[in-house]
């Protein structure tokens, strides 16, 4: 999940030296709106994580314009400065906590719990963007279940506060005035700030990247440097409207097209960043314009304006929603309540809490603003104490839930091959993996980690000494030739294998398995279904015979976390409600673009393991999954015991006719060296 950073910082305060822009509320909009998007799976914003880049450069932008023209004026005070940033960000952010606490007590396990109270005490603390980079990847499965994982934003938003202060005023103070000295060294510092991010995402350090401040201040400081460039505003017309179409264009293409992973930021965060700093300046000088109320301009000022408790509120709203699902997840039209219910607490978070401290009707003094400050952290610390030692008791129904639970960090590297037959650097695999067996039947296991979850049952089911197991996988690599449609290095890579490797090695069956479910996301099910097609007749050419394995069984969210829930609250697991209903349209459709032929059979993993279209959750009292699909080695046995007497006649056969050739052989080398 990401998290705006702090959105709106100071645009309002008494003591801003800068205008109110409108257009700097409808930046804050979009960010925020991207960011709930992605979050709440909205469609097609993919790369909705972007705002928080968004909102990066607008604080950089809003900071320094504010701190260089009170300097400019003799007016900066520190004190002044760091009040504003109490009132700002603290007490929205204190009460947002609060709440999170609450609905904990009976959603959350208690190690979860033990981490909130944890992470409570990272937000008082300032530094929850260092805690949950040692925690885990931010894209990761345990990622929905932190209600505070987006305060990490906000820690890097506040140590930039501590550090950016002293250096404008540093260098303002020792540069007597010359122009472009603060803009270089901003200017060097970003750039030093890119690499090393560039450095740490290179050398296997991309969460670092992501999660710690330094690798980070470069988007700050590309807003800091719209705000001290001194670039002539854009003139008004075309040339103005130009920009602001290039800066939405720039902004619009991440949120809608990338996809979260290691690569992000790096390169991948340059065109939000860019685009924010382009609309920034493309306004400069642009005037307010009064709006009717119900303006869609107006509407999304009013959203940027609301957008800082909007983003706090967001999150824990999803994740607690979720966890009230037996399912683990929301539908179309519970997404878009909790949207309208976040809008609503947001509205009164800023009308109530915001407004108050920052229009000083409450805590009217600086005095008051760092004692109640003071005050309110070392309730919330206390509180944290209290609930990380509530935590440690645990009953006989949580520890059985944890159980359960713990099924989410599952040891895949034996079960799948990792790292040998499945998930190589390259992308190929060794020789070992592709290696025939005389005698034996060779059957070759090809696909993504949807053929490597099988390998496992396959061992089991079939007879060591007749049928030899081959695999070839590599994540999210379709088994096909068409090594163009393949979007990874590592895909292509394994296709061009598989090429080569086919076209001199015969074995007696190729099992091919993948997620189809992702393979044929819209629009691409009939490019799938046509490189597969293209893909069987090769094979079908070389006179191996091939099963296809349609669409294994997927759940709504992490098999795992679904029981653990259910243990939790005492509540029958349902199949019905855990398991993704469109797989099985899917399998139907898989079937009828792929019918069976001389050389060819689909096999339907549906059918075999889900009787009635009830799928088991459970092997041997462990999870069917680890996550919301991959199998575990229980699992996988389970779910190839049904499916193996599918392929078992013909790998039989194969293997009584490998035998008798064997021995044929065998004979006739004797027989030679007989003479």
């Amino acid at each position: 999940m990401h998290a705006p950073a702090q959105p709106g910082v100071a645009g309002s305060s008494a003591a801003s030296a800068l205008a109110h822009r409108e257009d700097v509320d409808w930046l804050r909009a979009i960010a925020v709106l991207a960011v709930i998007g992605f979050h709440f799976e909205a469609p097609a914003i993919f790369g909705g994580f972007v705002g928080v880049d968004i909102f990066f450069v607008i604080s950089g932008y809003l900071i320094t314009g504010i701190i260089t023209a009170e300097i400019a004026k003799g007016q900066f005070s520190f004190a002044n400065f760091y009040e504003r940033r109490v009132r700002r960000l603290l007490p929205a952010l204190y009460v947002m906590v609060a709440f999170a606490a609450i609905p904990a007590s009976w959603d959350m396990l208690s190690s979860e719990r033990a981490e909130l109270s944890r992470s409570a005490m990272a937000v008082v603390t300032f530094t929850s963007n260092i805690f949950f980079w040692q925690q885990s990847g931010y894209f990761d499965h345990a990622a929905v279940e932190k209600p505070l994982l987006h305060t990490w934003s906000l820690a890097v938003e506040e140590q930039f506060y501590l550090v950016l202060p002293l250096v404008v005023w540093a260098v303002l103070r020792c540069s007597r005035g010359r122009g472009l000295v603060l803009p270089v060294t901003l200017a060097l510092l970003a750039a030093s700030s890119f690499g090393l991010g560039l450095v740490l995402m290179r050398d296997g350090g991309s969460a670092g990247a992501f999660f710690l401040s330094p690798p980070r201040a470069w988007e700050f400081l590309l807003g800091s440097l719209v705000a001290v460039s001194r670039l002539p505003a854009p003139r008004p017309g075309l040339v103005q409207r130009a920009a602001r179409t290039l800066a939405l264009v720039l902004m619009a293409i991440p949120i809608l097209s990338l996809r979260p992973g290691a690569g992000f930021p790096g390169v991948n965060a340059l065109a939000p960043c860019l685009g924010a700093a382009l609309f920034l300046w493309s306004g400069t000088g642009v005037a307010n314009v009064p709006r009717s109320r119900m303006s869609p301009l107006r509407v999304a000022a009013f959203i940027g304006r609301i957008s800082y408790s909007l983003y706090l509120w967001h999150w824990p709203l999803f994740v607690f929603a979720r966890f009230a699902k037996p399912g683990l997840a929301l539908d179309g039209w519970e997404r878009a309540a909790l949207f309208t219910l976040t809008v609503a607490i947001a509205t009164l978070s800023w009308r109530h809490v915001e407004q108050p401290f920052r229009n000083r009707r409450l805590a009217a003094t600086p005095r008051a603003a760092f004692g109640l400050a003071a005050l309110a952290s070392l309730a919330l610390l206390l509180g944290s104490g209290a609930g990380l030692l509530r935590a440690g008791v645990t009953s006989d129904t949580d520890r059985a839930a944890q159980r359960l639970d713990a099924y989410n960090s599952y040891d895949i590297k034996p079960v799948y091959r990792y790292g040998s037959c499945f998930t190589t650097p390259d992308g190929r695999v060794p020789d070992d993996c592709l290696r025939h067996v005389d005698g034996k039947a060779n059957v070759l296991l090809w696909g993504d980690s949807y053929a490597a979850h099988y390998y496992h049952g396959l061992k089991v089911q079939l007879d060591p000494d007749s049928v030899n197991i081959m695999q070839a996988s590599q994540p999210t690599c379709m088994p096909t030739f068409s090594a163009e449609t393949q979007g990874v290095a590592a895909c292509r890579a394994l296709a061009s294998q598989m090429r080569d490797y086919l076209a001199s090695n015969r074995p007696d069956l190729v099992v091919m398995s993948a997620d189809w479910l992702e393979d044929a996301r819209p629009p691409r099910f009939a490019g799938m279904v046509r490189d597969l097609r293209q893909t069987l007749r090769r094979l079908n050419d070389r006179g191996i015979p091939v099963v296809l394995l349609g669409p294994s069984v997927q759940f709504r969210a992490r098999l795992p976390s679904m029981l653990a829930r259910a243990t939790l609250r005492g509540v029958t697991p349902d199949p019905a409600v855990f398991v993704r209903s469109d797989i099985f349209a899917l399998d139907q459709a898989m079937q009828a673009a792929l019918p069976a032929g001389e050389g060819f059979s689909y096999v339907s993993i549906l059918t075999a393991a889900c009787e009635d279209r009830v799928c088991p959750l459970m092997a041997n009292n462990v999870p069917l999954s680890f996550d919301h699909a991959h199998l575990t080695a229980e699992g996988s046995a389970r779910v190839m015991a049904k499916v193996a007497p599918n392929l078992l006649p013909d790998v039989s056969e194969l293997s009584s006719n490998q035998r008798v050739d064997h021995r044929a052989r065998q004979a006739g080398h004797e027989g030679t060296r007989d003479d």
